[in-house]
This record gives structure tokens, sequence and C-alpha cells, in this order.
């Protein structure tokens, strides 16, 4: 059996040839085509029984699958002379790309260029200079520094660099990004590019809609992109195609969303990097490993596909400690927790203890049961409200026992009162530091909290509140929209005083430290990059006046196993291994003092955070 490549000149385009023998297996001739349609932008110049013309780029990026199809089906590959240039032409290019070494040699020269490029409006710390001179000594990088060092500045200094070397050449930027963060990327073409930067007068093209609204967008005159997470999931094949056909390249900020292995947006962002040959890779995250240290090795896959470089030492950092900025004063406020409040939180603890007790190890028929009364004791402990109003829209009265309602009915007075003790003090802290003159961001994972806290309780200081379900909108003129809200808190001469956020909405790629320098936390995600970006949004470049974080934790009796502390335990251990490997102090120092909380989502919980839980339940 035999596979004949050649190729065809059409319409002053080459496109490839694949013909098969007559003996060829049908169901490898079908899956080869499927194969290769997936990566086709559009249908085959040419498609018969025997054979099909489709794309160079397309039949390029299967190379791998071809030859795993070979091997299965024990068939040969017969190339045309022209073929076979084109086809090892390719695999050079991907092997010198993939090298750990691009040598290109930067000196101040060039970095006093960048002003020639159109990078004029801002002047590049001594830091960023230095971490830029070492990316640019690499193929591919990775530059974990702290959040608001200015990643996104000296990302784009690297590409104007990359664009106006000769041995580079490279002519497009594409952007994987949260979307919270496409307004942070809008902003740092704003911040550092003058008007007549080419990459400027290009614009950032935000990849969103409908499948063939992106292909439209890809196929336009748009040299540079971004695109979200969710979103590369189903439109890989389509940014293949593009890359295939240009100089590419590719930044994947906040990295650490590719840290497990085997999530689809893991996968869809791999399949990219070992199919596809960019000219250069970036990543970008203050928080590399949030969990566990394993978490960086996918990031590093993506930078350089293959298991020989998982753990290399190919990343910048830049610390806070370094760019002179003060020490945030973080403050642990305990609060005591009401009567019906304990009650309730009792009545979970109790059966969960002891069902730990009688088996203290973790299995899959015990796990979920273990995450849902965790989820419970940290929703009891934000605000008790948050367990009694679904169990009410449910059609029950908690748990079914005769003095539940009577706990039901002193939390929905406790409610009507003003919440939570945590509630009230978020509701007091503000408006004594409204009176002052000062903002304040206010954080809880729960939306409930989040729309209670922004509608009613804080309407007096006009507050804005952003979590999952408010749109991005198209521009920061749409009232309602997560633009229009953070433009408005952002305003200094606006009488919004408070902005209160989940973590998933605003955690990543928003600067807030101009206007606001005092941070509220009513509950914390159980995830430390949530927790340290969120401290960032108010500690950054540019802005030295004392920044005060307040966490607040609730006060339990001496016979009852706080949640909120067991969990501190576990992850003040994320922290501060993050900051061993890193080796940065800060981290490790702030893990003395403080960790996180809880983000209250099943899968955010890992069996380890469990048995840390059980481990401190049980001591």
């Amino acid at each position: 059996m035999e596979i004949h490549i050649s190729q065809v000149e059409q319409n002053n385009q080459f496109y490839v040839k694949i013909e098969k023998s007559k003996d060829f297996n049908e169901f490898a001739w079908q899956e080869l085509i499927k194969t290769i349609k997936q990566f086709q932008d559009s249908p085959f110049i040419e498609e018969k029984n025997d054979l099909i013309v489709a794309e160079w780029v397309s039949f390029l990026s299967i190379l791998g699958d071809l030859s795993d199809l070979r091997d299965l089906n024990n068939f040969e590959i017969i190339c045309s002379k022209e073929a076979e240039n084109k086809i090892q032409e390719t695999i050079s290019n991907q092997k010198k790309i993939s090298s750990e070494e691009f040598n290109i040699k930067i000196n101040d020269k060039d970095i006093e260029n960048l002003k020639n490029y159109g990078f004029s409006k801002i002047k590049l710390t001594k830091f960023q200079k230095r971490d830029l001179k070492k990316l640019l000594k690499l193929s591919n990088g990775a530059n974990f520094s702290v959040q608001g060092s200015g990643k996104t500045a000296v990302t784009l200094a690297t590409h104007l660099i990359l664009r106006n070397n000769k041995k580079t050449k490279v002519n497009s930027l594409l952007v994987v990004a949260p979307k919270n963060a496409f307004l942070g990327w809008e902003d740092g073409f704003d911040d550092c590019l003058d008007d007549n930067c080419k990459l400027k007068q290009e614009g950032l093209t935000e990849l969103t809609g409908t499948y063939n609204s992106i292909k439209k967008k890809l196929n336009s005159k748009s040299k540079n992109f971004i695109i979200n997470y969710e979103k590369l999931i189903t439109m890989g094949n389509l940014i293949a195609n593009f890359v295939g056909k240009n100089r590419v390249h590719f930044v994947l900020d906040e990295s650490h969303k590719i840290k497990s292995e085997g999530a689809q947006r893991s996968q869809s962002v791999l399949s990219l990097a070992y199919r596809v040959p960019f000219i250069r890779k970036d990543i970008l995250t203050g928080t590399p490993a949030p969990n566990k240290l394993e978490d960086i090795n996918t990031q590093f896959q993506f930078l350089y596909p293959g298991p020989e470089y998982r753990g290399g030492r190919f990343w910048v950092r830049t610390t806070k400690n370094e760019l002179g900025l003060p020490e945030p004063k973080i403050k642990l406020i305990n609060v005591d927790m009401s009567k019906p409040q304990i009650a309730l939180y009792t009545k979970v603890l109790n059966p969960l203890l002891a069902s730990l007790k009688r088996n203290p190890s973790i299995n899959y028929s015990n796990a979920k049961k273990i995450r849902s009364s965790i989820i419970k004791l940290i929703q009891i402990s934000s605000n008790p409200v948050l367990v009694t109003r679904r169990q009410e829209e449910e059609g029950d009265i908690i748990l079914g026992e005769n003095i539940d309602f009577n706990i039901h009915r002193a939390l929905v007075k406790e409610e009507q009162e003003g919440g939570s003790a945590k509630i009230r003090f978020a509701c007091n802290e503000a408006r004594r530091l409204a009176k002052e003159g000062k903002k304040t961001v206010i954080w809880s994972y729960f939306r409930w909290n989040i729309e209670y806290l922004g509608k009613y309780l804080l309407k007096d200081l006009n507050a804005e509140y952003i979590h999952g379900g408010v749109q991005m909108g198209d521009n920061d003129e749409e009232l309602e929209s997560r633009k229009y809200k953070i433009k408005k808190f952002k305003d200094k001469d606006s009488d919004c005083k408070v902005l209160v956020a989940n973590y998933a909405s605003c955690a990543e790629g928003i600067s807030l430290h101009h206007v606001c320098h005092n941070t509220i936390y009513i509950d914390r995600s159980f995830q430390a990059d949530q927790y340290l970006q969120s401290v960032d949004r108010i500690c950054r470049l540019g802005n030295n006046d004392e920044k005060n974080i307040m966490i607040l934790q609730n006060k339990i009796p001496n016979t009852l196993k706080n949640i909120d502390l067991a969990v501190n335990h576990s992850l003040q251990k994320k922290i501060d291994d993050m900051g061993r490997f890193l080796n940065d102090s800060d981290l490790t120092q702030m893990s003395l003092k403080e960790s996180e909380g809880l983000d209250p989502i099943d899968e955010n919980i890992t069996d380890s955070d469990l048995q840390s839980i059980i481990n401190e339940f049980l001591s």
C-alpha cells in the first residue's frame, strides 16, 4: 500500500496532491482525509476516490498524525522531489524554532531602538530591561514576574524587536488570555505604543463570535489577535491554519490556566504547540504553580514540546522587593459568629467529623460528600443565608429537623438586620474609608453576597458589582457592562466608592492601584493564584502608597474545628512552595503571615486539599 505526495500549481498557488494506490486500506484513507480536513481552511481544491488536492499548510500540520497512521496501517509514503524538499524544510524550521537558544544578540542599543519602533510612551525599568535581554536569548520564554510589574510591556517590547529582526521576521501577534485580561491588553497598546507605531495602527482584534465570524477575521488584513482559552478549544483548527500562513508570536497570558494536563483547555493549547511552528512562544503569569509544583509542567510542555524540557529553567521573574513596592499591610480580622450561625455550622460539621473518624482516607465514594460538606461550611462561615436561601428555593427548610426551622427563622432575622458578622464588618469598614475619601474593593466568591452588597447594602456608596453574570461589553460606555463598571470605579472623581467582585471576574488583568489601596476579603479562593492575583489588583508598579488588606475570619468556639484555619494551613504551604520554587522571598514571607481562603468549586478542591483538611480536623 502506498500514498504518493506531489506538488501542483493552480492559479499561481502551490498545493499538495495526495494519491492512494488501488490496494490502499479504505479506512486509513478516510482517516487521513478526515485529519487533513480539520486543518483545511476551505474545501479541497480537488477530491476524488483516489486523490485529494489540499492546502500545503493543512498537510504539513498533520505530519505527526501521518507518521502514526503509516505505522498503524503499514503503508509507504512516496514523495516527489519538490514535496520532499517542502516537508524537510518544514521539519528543519520546526526544530530550529523549538531549539533552546535562538541566538538573538540584544544589547542596550536594541532596547533604545524600541523608540524607533513606536515603543515610546513608557520607559522600561532596569528590571524589565534585564528580563527582556534574558528572554530574547531563548527561542521561547516564560515571564513569571509578579503582577503589576509590567509583563505586558515587556512582551510588547519583545514582539517589536522580533518584528524588526531580520532573522525572525515576525509579522503577527496572537494572544490567548482570560476574557478579563482583554482590557489589560488594550490598555497595554495604549500605554506603551505611540500612534505612529505600525503595531498600534494594526490594533488587536478580538476573536469572538461564531466559527464563521472568527474565520472571516483571521482571513482579513488583520494580523494581531486575542482569544480566550474557552474559545480556543473550538477554534484550534482555524488558529492552526492561520499560524501555518504567518510568522506568529504566540503569547499565553495567565498561563497557569493550563496547569491541568488532562483539561480540555490545556489539551487545546498543547495541540497547537505540538502541531504548528510558532516563530516565538511566551507565557506570562505571576503564579505559575498555584497549588502544586507540578502545575508548571504543562506550561513548559507548551514552550518546549517533549519531556526533555520539563522542569527546565526558562523563565525570568521580577519580585515586588526588586520593584521597591511597599509590603502591603495584611490584617487578619476576627469576627464573632452569631448563635444561629454556630448552630447551623455545628449541624454540618458534626456529621462530617463522625464520617471522617470512621474513614479518614479519601476514595471515589466519599470524596464528593466531603467536598459538599466543606463547601457548606465555607458558605455558612461567609454568610449562612447562602445555605438557607438555597434550601428554601428548593422547597425545603435546611436539614429537615424541627430545630432547623428555628435556626432558619433566626438567620432570616439576622439577614434583615444587615447579614452575617463578616458582611456587616465589610459594610461598616467601607463606609469608614469612604468618609476619608478612600475607595475599597470587597472580594467574595459567592454571587449572592456580591449582589447583596453591591445592589442593596452599599447602595449609599454607589457601589458597583461584578461577577460571572455581568457581561464584558463591547465598550466602556455600555451601561451595566463590566468595562463600564470598572471605568466608573477607576474614575477618581466618581462617587462610586466600592467595587464588589468575585475572583473569576476580576482577579486577573485589571489594574486598580491608582485609585484604590484598600481591600476586604469576606471569603477567599481556595486557589493560591486567585488570591495572589486579587491582591495584586491594588499592589502594582506605578503607585507606592500604603496598601491595606483586611481578611475576615470567624471566631469559633474551641470545641469546634474552624474551616478558615484548616484551609489556611493547607494553603500556606502552597504559597511557600511556590516562593521557594521561584526563589521569591516575598512569597515565602507572605506564607508566614497569610495564605488564602476557599473557592468552593468542587473541581478546585483537590484530594490533597481534602486530606489536609481531614488531617487538620482529626488532629
